[in-house]
């Protein structure tokens, strides 16, 4: 289970709670990440631990960003899910042990890829990043 590193002065504050959704097949590493999206402001989407789960969850409820584990269980995988949610406006950001494949085969769908084990800070950052925050964002 991860535990809170990061800086509480690196934190970002959002003041309309973006909704992530989460995509993981893991659900401890899932939880993991809504806990600190959560802790940061957002609102967790999921976490869906399938690709046809998070389909369906963007579907009803659309996300303003989307966390996506590339290697999920199942006939549908993450690289799939970011080319759904491509067209609908959706900057998806990929989790991944496999930065290879991540980088040549879903590349264009991906605002950002994240290896495996990945930090409090670097899941803040990559969001921020991702939603074009300022650096005021950053602060509590």
């Amino acid at each position: 289970m991860m535990t809170s590193t990061v800086n509480p002065s690196l934190k970002p504050t959002f003041t309309s709670g973006p909704r992530i959704l989460i995509c993981e097949d893991d659900p401890l590493t899932a939880m993991d990440f809504a806990d600190i999206l959560r802790n940061a402001g957002c609102e967790v989407v999921g976490p869906a631990c399938t690709a046809v789960e998070a389909l369906a969850v963007s579907y009803q409820h659309l996300p303003d960003l989307a966390l996506v584990d590339i290697g999920l269980s199942g006939t549908i995988d993450g690289i799939s899910v970011a080319a759904e949610l491509a067209p609908l406006g959706v900057p998806v950001i990929f989790l991944t042990g496999d930065y290879q494949r991540a980088g040549h085969e879903g590349r264009e769908f991906a605002t950002d890829i994240l290896i495996k084990p990945v930090s409090e800070n670097a899941i803040l950052r990559a969001v921020a990043a991702a939603l074009h925050l300022d650096e005021e964002s950053w602060t509590n």
